[in-house]
C-alpha cells in the first residue's frame, strides 16, 4: 500500500500580515520573590553546548557567537565534562596570563588551556535551588562574584549537571541591570547561603 502525501500550494502572503506573539497572559513574570528554579537554565530541556579541548580560542569564540551563549562546556570525547569555557576566559586577562607564562601566541590558545578546569569548578545541588527565592539565589551569585552558577543532581547514582544559573540570564528575566558585588566570598559560603 502506497501513501500519496498532498502537495503544498504557495500563496501570496497578505498586504496587512502581522507577526504573532506570544499571548501576554502566558508570560511569566519573574520577581525576586519567585523561585529560584524559575531562572535556572534546565539542561533537560535546553540543550547545552559543549567543544572540543583541542579547539582553537577562534573556534570557540566563534562558536560562542554562532549559539548566542558566553559559556561552553568542554567534553572530552566520551563526552565527559573537563571544564568550562567561558567569553571572559578568551577575551579577557586570561589568554595573555597564560602567554606570558607558557609562551606562545594568542592564535595557538586551546579551549583546554584557557577553561576552568572541572578539578576547580564548583557546583550547587538542585535541591537548594528549589528551596529558595529568585531574591536569595540572586544575592548568593552577586556575593560570589560569579557570572555563573553549575546546579547538580544525583540521577540513578551519577552526578549530573542539571542546569547553569547565569547572572545575565536573572538580569535579563528582572528587568534589571546586575553587577557582582565587590565583597568575595568562597563557594563554602554560597553553600551556605543557599542550604
Amino acid at each position: 500500500m502506497t501513501i500519496e502525501y498532498g502537495k503544498l500550494i504557495p500563496e501570496p502572503v497578505p498586504a496587512n500580515v502581522i507577526l504573532i506573539s506570544p499571548d501576554k497572559a502566558s508570560d511569566k513574570t519573574i520577581t525576586e520573590s519567585s523561585p529560584a528554579i524559575s531562572v535556572m537554565t534546565d539542561l533537560n530541556v535546553v540543550k547545552p553546548f559543549s567543544i572540543s579541548p583541542d579547539a582553537s580560542v577562534r573556534e570557540t569564540n566563534d562558536k560562542m557567537i554562532a549559539c548566542s551563549v558566553r559559556l561552553l562546556f568542554v567534553l572530552d570525547s566520551q563526552g565527559k565534562l573537563l571544564g568550562l569555557v567561558t567569553s571572559n576566559d578568551i577575551i579577557g586577562e586570561k589568554p595573555m596570563r597564560y602567554i606570558a607564562t607558557h609562551g606562545g601566541s594568542h592564535g595557538d590558545l586551546s579551549a583546554s588551556q584557557l577553561m576552568t578546569p572541572l578539578e576547580k569548578l564548583e557546583a550547587v545541588p538542585l535541591e537548594q535551588v528549589k528551596r529558595i527565592t529568585v531574591g536569595q539565589l540572586l544575592k548568593a551569585v552577586q556575593d560570589s562574584k560569579r557570572h555563573h552558577m553549575l546546579v547538580v543532581e544525583t540521577v540513578k547514582s551519577q552526578p549530573t549537571v542539571r542546569g547553569i544559573i547565569s547572572i545575565t540570564q536573572i538580569s535579563r528575566q528582572l528587568g534589571i541591570e546586575i553587577a557582582p558585588t565587590l565583597r568575595a566570598t568562597s563557594f563554602a559560603q554560597l553553600n551556605q547561603k543557599l542550604g
